[in-house]
């Protein structure tokens, strides 16, 4: 769907370069269809001479007579971004999202038009492409708008829609912020392995290389958590003794607040 459609990035920075090189490198968009803009002019000649695609400062040039516009933007640069291209943006242009605590509506009103708009959460993740990005779209959105967005993020890793938006801030605060927890998780299992004598490299290694196994363990088989720790949990064998240190030092109900609260944070920032 993707193939003669042009796309204008507004803002390379991290995770539009994510996208921007998530597109190339699968064929998904041809170079000269694509354009990004930045802030700073020196950024944008790397991103030039690296990709080999058009680069702007002024978002406003860039986004004329593209299909695709996608807003990797911080929130608090929303509301002046848009001001900027709402005299020139068409109803026929498709907007995608990738600030948090932003709404469709907030967009849509922002624009005055009916404009499609698509709201994406991805996590950085994406990077190496192992991204799970979750869609919800707008007002104004077709199924055709909506498996544009999903062509674009399955580049970079796996992709959901859900329709409830008032769902995007529990996402926001469970796989948008969900690496941060994981890599606590990481962090802390190294270091009880360099407790008992582990180097830490290979402490390291075993840990992060486990949990990567665990998870494609759960993607894969679909099974219950549940039911994959019972078989890993012999009877008075190791696995169950560390489990009850575990429980006993809170874990499970830590990582359930820690979502509940990131989750009423990112509704405060939305408010």
């Amino acid at each position: 769907m993707l193939t003669n459609k042009k796309v204008a990035i507004i803002g390379v920075g991290k995770m539009g370069e994510t996208l921007l090189n998530g597109m190339i490198k699968n064929n998904l968009v041809k170079k000269e269809n694509i354009a990004g803009s930045t802030a700073q002019e020196e950024h944008a000649k790397e991103i030039n001479k690296k990709y080999g695609i058009q680069t702007y400062i002024n978002n406003k040039e860039m986004i004329s007579g593209k299909d695709i516009i996608i807003l990797a933007i911080k929130p608090q640069m929303m509301k002046k971004v848009l001001s900027s291209i709402k005299d020139i943006i068409s109803e026929k242009q498709l907007i995608i999202s990738i600030a948090a605590a932003t709404s469709t509506q907030f967009i849509e009103e922002c624009l005055e038009k009916n404009i499609p708009v698509v709201r994406a959460m991805p996590n950085t993740p994406a990077l190496i492409n192992e991204g799970m990005t979750v869609l919800c779209p707008g007002k104004y959105i077709d199924e055709n708008h909506i498996q544009m967005a999903i062509d674009i993020f399955g580049a970079v890793g796996l992709v959901e829609v859900i329709h409830r938006e008032e769902l995007m801030d529990v996402v926001t605060a469970l796989s948008g912020s969900g690496p941060a927890y994981t890599y606590i998780i990481i962090e802390s299992l190294t270091e009880g392995g360099l407790r008992m004598g582990l180097p830490r490299e290979l402490a390291q290694k075993l840990t992060a290389q486990t949990l990567l196994g665990a998870a494609k363990m759960v993607l894969k088989t679909g099974m219950h958590p549940a039911l994959l720790k019972g078989d890993v949990t012999t009877p008075a064998g190791v696995t169950v003794d560390g489990l009850m240190e575990l429980e006993d030092g809170g874990i499970r109900v830590a990582l359930i607040k820690a979502v509940s609260r990131a989750t009423e944070k990112s509704r405060e920032i939305s408010r």
